[in-house]
C-alpha cells in the first residue's frame, strides 16, 4: 500500500516513509515524508 508525502506528494511505499511531527501555532502536527523529503527536512533542521 502507498502513501503520499506531505512535502512533494509523491506516491511513496509504506516501507519509505518517515513520520514527523511539526508543531504549528501551539499544537503538533503529525505528517508522513518520503526519503529524499525526509532527508532534506533533517539537513533544515541542523542548519
Amino acid at each position: 500500500m502507498s502513501q503520499q508525502c506531505f512535502y512533494c506528494a509523491n506516491q511513496t511505499e509504506e516501507n519509505g516513509v518517515h513520520h514527523v511531527t511539526f508543531h504549528v501555532s501551539n499544537s503538533e502536527r503529525e505528517e508522513l515524508l518520503c526519503d529524499e523529503c525526509y532527508q532534506e527536512w533533517l539537513q533544515g533542521i541542523k542548519g
